[in-house]
């Protein structure tokens, strides 16, 4: 014989199976209009929600803890649709209209924020995943921009030492061409000066 089933189960299986057609007149079919068009199922769930946030206000009565079980039944629901946040189109439609809706339901003057929004906490793996994602991240701009000044620092270097050898060899080159005009120009006189001696000593 199965045991009987939980306050939290009695409430979940009746939410899983309700299903509400939202009128003309509810004030949140213009809303939830556009959802409808892109996901029928997560707008099935906010058509849902409507009625089942009203009916767990009247019945907070009886069960102190239906603001609770309300948030864990959309968390479950969330998770399911959006295959646990890892579907980006789906989380932007989710939060973008089941999370606005209950927000725009908790406004209502007669709900008066009976129940607010709960979401629950990172695991630790997560969280601990996430910071070394980010630390690591940092680590490797950091190393991108010393790299960065590292290779511009040498190639500065470089730069420098090449300008440096090319006037050091452009003097050079200067300088070598003027030591041979100097003795081209000597060697040029010598050559004359044995050729007015030769030409001197024949008319002698």
């Amino acid at each position: 014989m199965s045991s009987p089933k939980s306050a939290k189960e009695q409430l979940f299986e009746n939410w899983n199976g309700k299903e509400v057609n939202l009128l003309s007149s509810s004030p949140y079919t213009n809303f939830l209009k556009g959802l409808k068009e892109k996901n029928i199922d997560i707008y099935n769930i906010a058509c849902s929600l409507t009625e089942i946030y009203v009916d767990s206000q009247l019945t907070q009565s009886i069960n102190p803890n239906i603001c609770g079980f309300l948030n864990e039944w959309l968390n479950n629901k969330k998770r399911i649709n959006t295959d646990n946040e890892k579907d980006i189109e789906k989380t932007k439609l989710w939060n973008n209209y089941v999370e606005e809706l209950w927000i725009k339901l908790e406004q209502e003057k007669e709900r008066n924020y009976w129940c607010r929004r709960n979401f629950p906490s990172l695991p630790v793996t997560t969280v601990f995943a996430a910071c070394f994602t980010i630390f690591s991240c940092v680590v490797i701009v950091f190393f991108i921009i010393y790299n960065y000044s590292t290779v511009r620092g040498w190639f500065r270097t470089f730069i420098k030492n090449k300008i440096g050898l090319k006037q050091n060899l452009q003097g050079y080159i200067s300088n070598g061409l003027l030591g041979t005009s100097s003795e081209y120009s000597d060697l040029h006189s010598g050559i004359n000066r044995i050729h007015i001696s030769y030409h001197f000593a024949r008319n002698s």
